[in-house]
């Protein structure tokens, strides 16, 4: 029988600290932050066991820097996929003293694990590390190890769009997945360029398509009709454990973490803050207590924070492909984790 996800926890993982310095960065310049967490790898590894989530989960995660930077994400891995966990990151693909380690675990467990590489082009082309790119993505390949490698289709790539096309086409025999720029604050996510319809043109030329063309049927588009998100996924911050519906406000949360300590404006924040917030609860306070779920219903965002989310079935009426049918190759992806992620929640 086909071993499907009973969840999908996104996370946002410990750390705002990187090696690359993208002009186009939602983060900003606050890359300063080392990873750390709350509690113990072995208690989260404890929290995350599958009876919690009534079996296996999709586990997606991403820090506000570079995530393979954090300490704890080896052993941290391991130990979800030996729970039969189907784990992604998104990340830079230039650690390779990380991704050494991941294309070392056993053959099983190599076999559940994806890497979301985001090409930085021009930053990686300044620090003379697109050849480490590459060669990591390669090694990963051979591993058995999934990846997809994603473009984010800034304003300062367009000139450079078939130049980028043929070096992917020759170095991986893959076309870099185009996403659009995308800003985030407190109300949700709003596309941040004005694609025009020669640019439109041009992405669909030399970049995979398939997630663009999603993004352009979601975004900017205000969603009526009932969201499954909260009850079918959770998004949660890794670094303490805390919980919730959507991604929007707790990603918003830390945003304004920093305006919490100046005089006069703490208090106001702090109101506004708890007022929104959208936190169900700690995964990593009790491992025995059963985890809260609850669907978001009405959307209170601008339009759906993220695309890709609707892969999953959250508006089980909207026409969207699954996860793998939207971005993975099928040569780049383990059998295990593309048919793991061809499925719908609740369908």
């Amino acid at each position: 029988m086909k071993k499907r996800p009973n969840k999908v926890v996104w996370c946002g993982t410990p750390g705002s600290l990187c090696n690359l310095n993208c002009s186009y960065c939602y983060t900003g310049d606050r890359k300063v932050k080392k990873g750390e967490t709350n509690y113990s790898v072995k208690h989260m590894l404890k929290c995350f066991e599958p009876k919690r989530f009534g079996g296996p989960i999709f586990f997606g995660g991403a820090a506000a820097g570079e995530t393979l930077l954090w300490d704890g994400i080896f052993e941290f891995t391991k130990g979800m996929l030996s729970h039969g966990h189907i784990v992604s990151y998104t990340t830079n693909m230039t650690l390779t003293s990380a991704i050494k380690k991941f294309c070392d675990l056993p053959a099983r467990l190599r076999s559940g694990l994806e890497l979301d590489a985001s090409l930085h082009y021009l930053e990686l082309k300044r620090k003379k590390l697109l050849d480490t790119y590459f060669e990591n993505l390669r090694m990963l390949r051979s591993a058995g190890i999934s990846i997809a490698m994603f473009l984010c289709i800034s304003d300062v790539y367009i000139p450079y769009l078939r130049e980028i096309n043929e070096l992917c086409k020759k170095e991986i025999g893959l076309l870099p997945i185009a996403g659009m720029v995308r800003s985030y604050e407190q109300n949700g996510g709003k596309t941040a360029c004005e694609y025009s319809a020669d640019i439109d043109k041009l992405v669909k030329e030399t970049c995979d398509d398939r997630q663009w063309e999603l993004q352009k049927r979601i975004y900017g588009q205000k969603r009526a009709e009932f969201c499954h998100a909260g009850e079918y996924s959770i998004n949660m911050n890794l670094e303490n454990g805390n919980y919730t519906k959507c991604w929007g406000r707790s990603w918003a949360a830390s945003r304004i973490k920093s305006l919490k300590g100046l005089p006069f404006v703490g208090k106001v924040v702090n109101r506004i803050f708890k007022e929104r917030s959208q936190v169900m609860g700690n995964i990593f306070e009790d491992p025995n207590k059963p985890i809260k779920f609850g669907a978001i219903g009405k959307c209170p965002f601008y339009d759906c924070v993220c695309a890709s989310y609707q892969c999953w079935g959250l508006i089980p009426e909207l026409d969207v492909k699954t996860h793998p049918k939207t971005y993975f190759a099928r040569e780049s992806v383990s059998k295990e984790v593309w048919d793991f992620m061809d499925s719908k929640i609740g369908q």
